[in-house]
């Protein structure tokens, strides 16, 4: 053999030998591993979760109050008495949500009444109570609208905002919230309401003689929020302090003669506030002379028509009613307006014969009365 022919193999036989020698040396060789991984019989993937958006057609009336402004602090008056004058300010705050956007929202009013001691009467009820409040607030032609309905004049119409908030429990990817503000000024005549002496702190209609208030939201499509079966209505109550004031009261003068009844020159005018049912009384002490102690003529000589009252003479002992009487009985309070005036208050003497000439002079008193 030629020598290239030897060295070929050889070669190939130190390649088959060193192939021999790896498959025992190295057991991890395919063809000697084991390839069954035992049971496998559960698997188990927690990344995912169901949503559900619960969208409901009615509006939310998620949260109210009825507050006070003292000295720029707002309070609740809740279930609490309220005074009325000129300058204490009072307001209703709403917050409202809509799960088809605020766009959705058409109105929103607020009502309340005095429920007379009638805790079904409606806010529709004027007869002595003074007054009703309507509050509305109008979002029908994309720029809202606020406004006083009524009353009149026994409220002075205040200020109103509107901000936007979120609802912690809404969908966020639906729902719209805002907060609404409607503010007043409730004037002399608002009407007086006790309550029952024990207010109950709660929602509801729960306390007589107190005044009502009802707040509800209305959508586009005539959905209503005390319509909402998580929400229902939004009713409840304050109380209104007492208010009486005898503005003016004119000075009668009588010019007569000795045994004749003299009438006075003219009626005077009384002028009168009071939110609720109200007495008004007069008395009045004897005369006396100006200039001589020991000249005098009785009261009893001395009389008065006006209001509900016919000509009667003054008592030693007790008052004169214009207006309602004592046992006691109250005249009912107005229907409205904040001034009550009586106009045609005649007083009237009998003079004595042998009365002393010269001027007399007596006190007038009047008592004006609201009922507690």
């Amino acid at each position: 053999m030629g020598k290239k022919r030897i060295l070929t193999i050889m070669l190939v036989i130190t390649l088959f030998f060193s192939m021999f020698t790896t498959m025992f040396l190295n057991e991890r060789l395919v063809i000697f591993s084991n390839a069954d991984p035992g049971e496998i019989n559960q698997s188990w993937n927690n990344e995912t979760q169901l949503n559900v958006s619960i969208i409901q057609l009615e509006p939310r009336i998620n949260w109210y109050d009825f507050q006070y402004n003292n000295s720029g602090t707002w309070e609740s008056k809740l279930n609490t008495q309220i005074d009325v004058n000129n300058s204490a300010e009072y307001r209703f705050v709403v917050n409202i949500s809509s799960d088809y956007g605020w766009v959705n929202i058409s109105y929103v009013n607020i009502t309340a009444w005095f429920d007379n001691g009638d805790e079904a009467s409606t806010y529709n009820d004027t007869v002595g109570g003074n007054m009703n409040l309507f509050l509305m607030y109008e979002n029908t032609t994309g720029t809202p609208n606020w406004s006083l309905q009524w009353p009149d004049d026994e409220v002075v119409e205040g200020y109103y905002t509107e901000t936007e908030d979120s609802d912690p429990f809404g969908s966020p990817g639906d729902v719209e919230c805002h907060n609404l503000t409607f503010s007043f000024v409730p004037s002399y005549q608002f009407r007086h309401a006790p309550g029952n002496g024990s207010w109950n702190d709660g929602p509801g209609y729960n306390d007589a003689f107190s005044w009502n208030f009802n707040i509800t939201a209305e959508t586009v499509l005539g959905y209503k929020s005390y319509d909402n079966p998580v929400v229902g209505e939004t009713v409840d109550e304050f109380g209104v302090y007492t208010y009486t004031e005898i503005i003016s009261a004119g000075w009668p003068t009588i010019i007569g003669n000795p045994g004749t009844t003299a009438i006075a020159n003219s009626n005077i005018t009384i002028q009168t506030r009071s939110n609720g049912n109200y007495s008004l009384s007069v008395d009045l002490d004897q005369l006396d002379h100006t200039t001589n102690p020991a000249a005098s003529m009785s009261e009893e000589i001395v009389f008065l028509r006006g209001g509900t009252l016919a000509l009667t003479n003054f008592s030693t002992t007790v008052p004169l009613y214009l207006w309602g009487a004592d046992t006691p009985a109250y005249q009912v309070a107005e229907d409205n307006g904040i001034l009550k005036t009586t106009s045609d208050v005649e007083y009237s003497i009998a003079i004595p014969l042998a009365q002393l000439p010269g001027d007399y002079t007596a006190p007038i008193y009047y008592r004006l009365i609201t009922e507690i």
